[in-house]
């Protein structure tokens, strides 16, 4: 089967591949991949800048259908739609674990990172990092539940946000954009900030639920921030955007005492004005990673509508031209790509 491979360390070094078709062991699931999702992680994979294990096929967002089962398994069967984790090992053993962090677990492997992922047609998991799809989500929606349960995490586990809070959601890229609907889904207020590039994005966020979007480009947020909150400032700032200008913007437009939510990713060391920080007294939340129980809630979240992943989606590729996806990605155009599996 053909798979899109991180051949070797470096930039680069990705291409497509011929692999053999796997076989579930005992304690596995063998699923057919029906969509994946082109994550950002996989962009920094590419250039080296996410530690990886190559060989390996990367992909870790998907949706797809049970076609085998081991014979330890016992939740799933044949013919099952399901999405999956990205966590392909975990310990169950170390401090993380046992509080049920098992995304900062000390041994713990990813696929599409450290083992086979889904840019391919079947890959293998293990049962308890997989989910039941609703039957109203379909596959391409699917594929998305990951970064959906990355952006619930940040704000419904990591952030404190009440109904009638101002939030500002600085980056209106697919993370952002999840988690402004699920800010809204707690009935706060959110302005969606972004730059000239992210107009196509700053207009979805519109349409998705945003209060107001600013085009930083051309006008100061801080004026509509201070007017919506009488001067103080946002009361919760989460950045997505892994700029450094974003998080400046972030820092100077939190109130004092207000929590700064970081879930974008830089890639690189970046300079930070801690002072402000501290002299605000800002909670500093960094968010990254998920507990089983986020994807229960992100799911059911998607299956009632209150959060939603389709309008995020902006085109298909079949994974041979997957060099034509990842450069449609990192041009900014558009929102989600997928990938499909071809024979």
């Amino acid at each position: 089967m053909k798979a899109v491979v991180k051949t070797s360390a470096g930039i680069g070094n990705v291409e497509v591949r011929d692999v053999p078709e796997p076989t579930p062991k005992p304690d596995e699931v063998k699923v057919e991949v029906k969509a994946a999702s082109i994550c950002g992680t996989d962009i920094h994979i590419y250039y080296d800048e996410y530690a990886n294990s190559p060989p390996v096929v990367l992909g870790h967002e998907m949706s797809g259908v049970v076609v085998e089962v081991g014979d330890k398994i016992t939740r799933f069967k044949k013919g099952d739609r399901v999405t999956s984790e990205t966590f392909k090992y975990t310990c169950g053993r170390c401090r993380f674990c046992q509080i049920g962090l098992i995304g900062l677990c000390v041994e713990r492997i990813s696929m599409g990172v450290h083992v086979d992922g889904a840019f391919t047609k079947y890959v293998l998991q293990r049962e308890e990092s997989l989910h039941r799809l609703p039957d109203n989500i379909d596959f391409p929606a699917g594929a998305l539940c990951e970064p959906t349960a990355a952006a619930v995490r940040a704000v419904y586990e990591r952030a404190k946000i009440l109904p009638g809070d101002v939030v500002m959601v600085s980056g209106p890229g697919p993370i952002g954009l999840l988690c402004l609907q699920a800010v809204k889904s707690l009935s706060a207020v959110v302005i969606l900030c972004g730059t000239s590039e992210d107009r196509n994005r700053l207009a979805l966020g519109k349409e998705i639920g945003a209060d107001f979007t600013v085009n930083v480009s051309e006008t100061n947020p801080l004026e509509l921030i201070k007017e919506q909150t009488s001067g103080l400032g946002a009361d919760v700032v989460i950045e997505c955007a892994g700029a450094k200008a974003s998080l400046d913007q972030c820092i100077k437009a939190a109130r004092k005492g207000a929590q700064l939510l970081q879930v974008g990713l830089f890639g690189h060391s970046v300079e930070i004005n801690m002072d402000q920080a501290v002299i605000k007294e800002l909670t500093v939340l960094p968010s990254f990673t998920y507990r089983h129980r986020t994807w229960e809630r992100a799911i059911k979240l998607l299956e009632e509508g209150k959060l939603k992943t389709a309008p995020l989606i902006s085109g298909q590729f079949p994974l041979t031209e997957w060099e034509k996806a990842f450069e449609t990605v990192k041009a900014r155009q558009g929102h989600k790509y997928l990938l499909l599996p071809v024979d």
